[in-house]
C-alpha cells in the first residue's frame, strides 16, 4: 500500500496545479486514488490510531514525507507542499525487470539476504496490495503478514503467481503441513 499511497499523492499534486495543502492532497488522494473499501475500513496501526482514521489515511500522512525524502516533492512553506522542480525518477508501481548480471546476484544469495534487497521489498509490497492486506486463506487474519514463495522458478523476478500473502500462523501451518519447499541449487 505504501507504493500506492505514494503514487496518489504524486498524482494529487499533478492534478492540483503542482501545489496544494496536506489536506487538500489527501482528499483527492482518497477519491481517486483507488483504493478498496477493504482498505479503507483497515484501522490505522495502534501507535498512530489516536491520529488517522484509517490505514489508508495513516500511509497518505507519510507519503508526503517518503516523496520529500526521494525528492519527488518540496515543503515550501508549512503545510504547503508541491511537486520538485526536477524529480529523479517517475513515480511507478512497476517494477522494472532486473539486469541479468543483478538477477544472478539475487540468484546466488542465500534466502534471508534476498528478504532484505530492495528488488524484494518492492515485490512483497505489491504482493500485499494485491491481498488487500490481508491472508490468502483467512481474510479476517491481516496482522503479522509474510509473503511466501509458491514457486522458485523465477526467484529474482517472481511473477504475481509465485507469491501467496499469508499471516504468520497459517503460513507455519501450511509449512508444517506441506513442508519447506527448497531453491534449486
Amino acid at each position: 500500500m505504501r507504493l500506492r499511497a505514494e503514487a496518489a499523492t504524486f498524482d494529487a499534486l499533478r492534478a492540483l496545479g503542482g501545489e496544494a495543502t496536506r489536506t487538500a492532497i489527501r482528499d483527492w488522494a482518497l477519491a481517486h486514488g483507488g483504493f478498496t473499501a477493504r482498505e479503507l475500513a483497515a484501522p490505522a496501526p495502534e501507535a498512530a490510531a489516536d491520529k488517522h482514521e484509517s490505514a489508508v489515511h495513516h500511509r497518505l500522512q507519510w507519503s508526503l514525507t517518503n516523496l520529500k525524502n526521494k525528492r519527488k516533492v518540496e515543503n515550501p512553506a508549512y503545510g504547503v507542499w508541491r511537486l520538485a522542480a526536477d524529480p529523479p525518477t517517475p513515480i511507478s508501481l512497476v517494477d522494472a525487470a532486473p539486469s541479468q548480471e543483478r538477477l544472478a546476484e539475487l540468484r546466488a544469495m542465500p534466502h534471508w539476504k534476498y528478504l532484505r534487497t530492495p528488488e524484494w521489498k518492492r515485490r512483497r509490497e505489491a504482493a500485499l496490495d494485491r491481498a488487500g492486506h490481508a491472508c490468502a486463506l483467512d481474510a479476517t487474519h491481516t496482522e503479522d503478514l509474510e509473503v511466501h514463495h509458491r514457486s522458485y522458478e523465477r526467484y529474482g523476478e517472481e511473477v504475481d503467481a509465485d507469491l501467496t500473502v499469508l499471516c504468520h500462523g497459517c503460513h507455519r501451518l501450511h509449512h508444517l503441513e506441506h513442508g519447506r519447499p527448497r531453491r534449486a541449487a
